[in-house]
């Protein structure tokens, strides 16, 4: 299996491509045949050693992929079946042909969108999720300021208090207000 390391910190070039065995599901964790990684804020700091919860390097980047399940550790429900089309959030070590994850953080990917697609997902519309309806509790009828609501995050959260039926008030820059209007 080929994956994407980061051996020390640096610009885009420092990055090495290594081979090494697939990894093996533990229990609770689904193991992913990564067809598209997300390139995420963090992979990009981790790079530049600027990402404190970053593993130690040596380490592979990648912190979001879309693929299809491969095998699956004891304890995995029923609905994470070989073959399934999914979306991870990885915390790392997703830029490999394949990577295994906790199935807690493994989402079926819908089939009408691409790999490509689901791979931008993960670390956005979670981070969203989490604001909006865990901290925030939005519902119908509130009014959300959504801060760098041009980014992958406020894109995001834009949407889901859209769909909530919530009035977005958001802030860009000035270059990026027609891109939110249509957002």
């Amino acid at each position: 299996m080929r994956s994407v390391w980061i051996p020390r910190t640096g610009p885009p070039e420092v990055l090495e491509i290594r081979e090494g065995p697939d990894p093996e599901p533990a229990p609770g964790e689904v193991l992913v045949r990564v067809r598209a990684s997300g390139v995420n804020f963090a992979d990009v700091m981790a790079r530049l050693g600027l990402y404190p919860d970053a593993p130690r390097r040596p380490c592979v980047v990648g912190y979001e992929v879309a693929g299809t399940v491969e095998r699956v550790g004891t304890g995995v429900d029923g609905q994470l079946t070989t073959g399934r089309r999914v979306i991870a959030l990885t915390r790392f070590g997703g830029y490999a042909e394949a990577v295994s994850v906790p199935a807690l953080q493994v989402f079926p990917l819908p089939e009408k969108m691409s790999f490509t697609e689901g791979a931008a997902i993960p670390v956005n519309y979670l981070t969203a999720v989490l604001m909006l309806r865990h901290f925030g509790n939005v519902h119908a009828g509130d009014r959300v300021l959504v801060h760098a609501a041009a980014g992958g995050v406020g894109m995001a959260a834009i949407q889901l208090c859209r769909i909530a039926g919530a009035e977005v008030i958001g802030t860009a820059s000035a270059a990026k207000h027609a891109l939110l209007r249509e957002a």
